[in-house]
């Protein structure tokens, strides 16, 4: 199952000094997480729904509920994994801008 816990501590790791010049790197380590989160829920669904299949009326809700549990927790690590990347952005090109 989705670790909730582990998706939300990722994004809110802190992003470091935001003037480094390995900040490409880092870009592309917050966009592989975030790829990387999205095809974990992906399959984590994939798994949920199979379920329903076979499910009763109660363990349906039950599903749905899990499902949505899950949606809110990506959504939620994905806004901040896009907010320190877009500060990371910002950071680049303030840093390109002073050279």
């Amino acid at each position: 199952m989705l670790a909730v816990g582990a998706i939300a501590s990722a994004a809110e790791a802190p992003s470091g000094s935001p003037a480094r010049p390995d900040a490409p790197a880092d870009l592309r380590k917050l966009v592989e997480q975030s790829n990387q989160q999205r095809d974990r829920l992906i399959a984590e669904h994939d798994a949920l729904a199979r379920q329903l299949k076979d499910a009763t009326e109660e363990k349906r809700r039950e599903i749905y509920e899990k499902m949505s549990e899950q949606k809110q927790a990506f959504e939620a690590a994905q806004s901040a994994l896009h907010k320190r990347i877009r500060d990371e952005q910002r950071a680049q090109r303030a840093l390109q801008r002073s050279r």
